[in-house]
């Protein structure tokens, strides 16, 4: 199975194109269109889309043999479960934290530790894949209890952990590959964007595959992260 996250920081219609590219089963796309996301005759991804502003929301793809069971509606803005069926069933979260009006505690990860603590029966049954833009890191904690630090560890409690920090050995906050770059700049890097796999299958990561600023920042301030998991004889 290949994951991709991408943030494409809209104009989508114009970008599927690098999607294609990495010929991806499960694909995250923040900050596209509810009308770019829709699959064209002959793409060959099933889609879904939620949000409230139609240029702007958060898109799953999904490509055969993989395909979607079920979905409800996001409570919190923006974490969607998605029931995926194929050759391993699973529980997609997908992920696009943005700020709440009013409420900074609430705004960005706090919506995701929100959505992990109030809906704890998304990890009682199937493997869980949680996967995204979280717009979050450690760096970032600030002694709030809803933060980044939070979120790895309620995860990992449930033996899900991050895809690139598993395959890399590297610790949360020192990662040395980027995943954003504020505003374009390269002198602005952060890391996030990240899949959380359960313990079972970061085992069997073949590949974690994050883009390069030089190819990527005309196209978007986020650069594609991609996560190759050989899931054979799982079910």
């Amino acid at each position: 199975m290949r994951i991709l996250v991408w943030n494409c920081k809209m104009g989508f219609a114009q970008k599927r194109r690098f999607v294609r590219y990495f010929c991806p089963d499960i694909a995250v796309i923040p900050e596209c269109s509810r009308g770019s996301i829709e699959s064209p005759e002959g793409d060959g991804f099933d889609c879904l889309w939620f949000g409230e502003n139609p240029k702007k929301g958060l898109g799953v793809l999904v490509a055969k043999p993989w395909r979607i069971l079920d979905f409800r509606e996001p409570q919190n803005t923006w974490i969607v479960p998605i029931w995926i069926g194929g050759p391993s069933d699973f529980l997609l979260l997908a992920v696009w934290t943005t700020r709440i009006k009013g409420s900074e505690k609430r705004s960005y990860i706090g919506q995701a530790c929100e959505a992990m603590t109030g809906n704890p029966e998304w990890f009682d049954g199937k493997p869980v894949v949680m996967c995204g833009d979280f717009n979050s890191n450690v760096i970032w904690d600030s002694g709030r209890t809803n933060n980044h630090s939070y979120l790895v560890q309620f995860l990992a409690e449930r033996k899900i952990v991050s895809a690139y920090h598993r395959f890399f050995s590297e610790p949360q906050g020192k990662e040395k590959q980027p995943t954003h770059y504020f505003y374009h700049h390269k002198n602005r890097p952060f890391h996030i964007d990240y899949v959380f796999l359960p313990e079972q299958w970061a085992s069997r990561i073949e590949k974690v595959e994050v883009g390069k600023y030089r190819e990527w920042a005309k196209v978007s301030d986020h650069v594609p992260l991609t996560v190759e998991v050989n899931l054979t004889g799982l079910t």
